[in-house]
């Protein structure tokens, strides 16, 4: 009796064992990455496309580093005191011949 159950049990071992390496061989072969498993030609196409979109953020990247050090110079600049126009359209009156009267006045 107890050598059938050592046996049973060898085989449930063995049987256990040669399932997990057939299962590991199979995770090996899933296990490799989706780019490889692509043609060549379309492996060629994503990696061009990713490149491209690497690049384009590199781009943006550098313009916006260039514009802020552009805006920090023009915020560091000392601008003069604003000058006050001539033509100051606002005070002119609205009906010509009213600017003799003074504001208080009506008709």
């Amino acid at each position: 009796m107890v050598s059938d159950l050592v046996t049973r049990l060898s085989v449930w071992s063995s049987s256990t064992l040669l399932l997990a390496v057939e299962a590991a061989a199979d995770a090996e072969k899933k296990a490799e990455p989706l780019l490889m498993k692509l043609d060549p030609q379309r492996r060629a196409k994503v990696l061009m496309a990713l490149l491209g979109l690497v690049l384009l953020g590199g781009f943006l990247m550098a313009l916006v580093i260039m514009g802020g050090r552009q805006a920090m110079r023009a915020a560091r600049k000392s601008h003069g005191p604003t000058q006050h126009s001539q033509d100051q359209w606002y005070r002119k009156p609205l009906v010509p011949g009213d600017g003799d009267r003074p504001a208080g006045d009506s008709k």
